[in-house]
Order: structure tokens, then sequence, then C-alpha cells
């Protein structure tokens, strides 16, 4: 799958983020917990290759907790990062873990001052990511203020804007970044299954197809029976053999959204990317290494 699409202001971002680096200690890069692979956009390895960096594992209450070490082991083995820290922006969880990073971070850099003469200063770190992996929120959650606007839909933050965390630290936030061309199918379906695209980059059947034939190969596709009590329609049917649109039928029927003999599985399709994307299918990683 070539899949070429580069909105305008993504290479303004990227531009952004060129021009800004060297006035940053640190470079903070948000990853989707689900999806932590997908995530991370490429580009942002080679800009940011002479920086400090943390990956910061968003939206942990979304996923499998027990399998996060080998994420961090993954992270930090292959050189992508110094540090690591999975927490959720929406809970304000494990956010103190990240602030002794930071404080490490400033003692080593405030030792390097000193030597200079100088007996101040301040971490300054680049926070970047994917659309709609969740940088504003972690802002607010660190600042403890609404200064940075919350959206959720992909590519919401348009400009940069510097906010003081307090006399150690300051964030630059940057717009949501992806790169130019998704040449490999499961980054792809991925950051649509997730909501990282929009849903009207993939065809939204094809991307929930897609999802149903992830969850089998997951050993998760009967999360889908748990969650809307479909126990009388699987009786006498194996729902890993059934075929992935007949699945969908049956979630019509069962939800009430098609009285038709003809299908439009556009409906139930969105229903069943919302329901995953807040969590109600179940917490899990939607891939691995």
């Amino acid at each position: 799958m070539n899949i070429n699409w580069y909105p305008g202001h993504m290479k303004k971002t990227k531009d952004l983020i060129v021009e800004n680096l060297k006035l940053v200690d640190i470079v903070i890069e948000i990853l989707d917990a689900r999806i932590p692979i997908a995530s991370k956009n490429p580009d942002i390895s080679k800009l940011a290759k002479n920086k400090e960096k943390i990956i910061i594992l968003n939206k942990v209450d979304l996923i499998d907790a027990k399998e996060l070490k080998k994420w961090e082991n993954y992270f930090i083995s292959n050189d992508l990062s110094e540090y690591f820290v999975a927490l959720s922006c929406e809970k304000g969880t494990n956010f103190g873990e990240l602030r002794k990073i930071i404080n490490k971070i400033y003692e080593a850099k405030l030792e390097k001052m000193k030597k200079k003469g100088l007996r101040k200063t301040v971490v300054r770190a680049m926070i970047v990511g994917i659309p709609n992996v969740g940088k504003s929120r972690f802002i607010n959650k660190f600042v403890n203020k609404n200064k940075a606007r919350v959206g959720n839909t992909p590519g919401f933050t348009r400009g940069k804007q510097w906010i003081r965390i307090d006399e150690k630290l300051e964030l630059l936030d940057t717009p949501g970044v992806l790169w130019p061309k998704f040449e490999d199918e499961n980054v792809a379906y991925n950051l649509a299954i997730t909501g990282s695209i929009k849903d009207n980059v993939l065809p939204i059947e094809q991307v929930t197809l897609k999802f149903l034939e992830k969850l089998k190969k997951l050993n998760k596709i009967e999360n889908l029976i748990k969650s809307y009590n479909l126990e009388k329609y699987f009786e006498n049917n194996n729902i890993y053999e059934l075929d992935n649109h007949k699945i969908l039928s049956i979630l019509e029927t069962r939800l009430g959204i098609s009285k038709a003999d003809e299908h439009d599985y556009s409906i139930v399709s969105k229903r069943l990317l919302k329901d995953y994307r807040i969590g109600k299918i179940g917490k899990f990683f939607l891939e691995d290494f």
C-alpha cells in the first residue's frame, strides 16, 4: 500500500521543528501506547538524532500494562530514546516519574552552567508527536492549567507555543506531524484504526474489516462477544471462522443499526471504531515486534 498524502500544515510543522531544535535541550516524543511503532514518526528520529530524547507512551489506560517493560526495552536497546515513561494524560497517572527524569536533566545542565559561572538555568523541551496522540492534554496535565488548547481531531494544534511549567522547565508545543507517504500497510491501518489519521483518508469499512482481522490474530475477537452481548449469535458459530462482513452484519442486527436487506457497513464501522478508541472493546496493544 502506498498512500501519498501530506497536507500543507504538515510540511510547515516539519520546518518548524527543524528551525527550533537548536533552541531546546531535549525532545519529548509522545506515542500512542496502542501502536508504539506505527505512532513513531521516523522523521523525528532523524531530525532529533543529536538531542536527548524521552519517549512518552500515552494512553496506557487503554493497553495491558503487563507488556510495558518489553516496549521500554525495545526503545532503549534500539537507541531510539535515552528515557521511557508510560503514562495516561487522560487520567494523569505516572507524571511523577517524568518529573524525576526532567529534574535529573536539569541538574546535569545546571552543573555545566555553574562551570561557566552561571547559577541559574532552565531545561527547554520540544513536544512532538503524530496528530491526536495527546500532546495538548499532556501539557495541560503537566502545567495543571489549560494553557494549551485541546482537541480530539487530528491536526487540531496549528502553531507553536512556549509554555513555562516552572523555574526549571519550559515546553515548546508543536502541531502533530506525520510523514509524507505510508509505505507499510500495517502502519497505515493502525493509524486509521486508532484515529491518528482522519476517517476519510482510508475507506472506513475497509479499516474496520482490517481491525476485525487484527482482533483475530491477537486472539481478541471474542472481546466483541462480551462487549456487545453477542453470545446467542455465536452459539452455533465460531467467530474466528466467520467472514468479517458476516460479523459486521451480526453487529448491525444486535445494535439495531440496519434493518434493510442491503447493508451499509459505514454506520456500524464508525460505531465499532469509536468503541475501540474509548477502550470499550478491551485494553491491549494493537501491534507487536
